[in-house]
């Protein structure tokens, strides 16, 4: 199982505003010094950082002052939620997705069921980890 590349990045875009929130007090951060310190596209992040936005993990605020800070407090971020808000699809296997159902024991197979306790599993360990579990450790 692989997360996609835009839950990787938003990721290590709230982890960097959870750090900040450290601060007293704390600062805003723009696009490009989140982009620049991952070593990412600015592109890249503008669209992870106004998916974000739009799932109220983050706040932006526009202006000559403005910046992006977490929209609650980092402890109150579970990375389960992230990751749901994030990934587009859970079809580990092709009987997960309703368009495809081709397998010939689909009826009768067990193994489907595994994998849903699985990524249940997956999840809920997940949940149990907010940003504010996650400290940022430069060198």
């Amino acid at each position: 199982m692989q997360l996609n590349q835009q839950t990787d990045l938003a990721l290590r875009a709230l982890i960097l505003l959870a750090e900040e929130e450290k601060n007293n007090p704390p600062r805003l951060l723009t696009i490009r010094e989140i982009s620049e310190f991952h070593r990412i596209s600015r592109n890249h992040m503008m669209k992870v950082i106004n998916t974000l936005v739009e799932n109220n993990f983050i706040e932006a605020k526009r202006g000559q002052n403005g910046g992006l800070k977490l929209s609650r407090p980092s402890n109150e971020i579970r990375v389960g939620d992230v990751v749901r808000a994030l990934e587009n699809h859970w079809n580990l296997v092709e009987c997960f997705s309703p368009q495809r159902q081709n397998c010939q024991i689909l009826p009768s197979c067990q193994l489907k069921h595994v994998f849903h306790r699985a990524l249940s599993a997956f999840l809920a360990e997940l949940d149990q980890c907010t940003l504010a579990d996650i400290p940022l450790k430069r060198p």
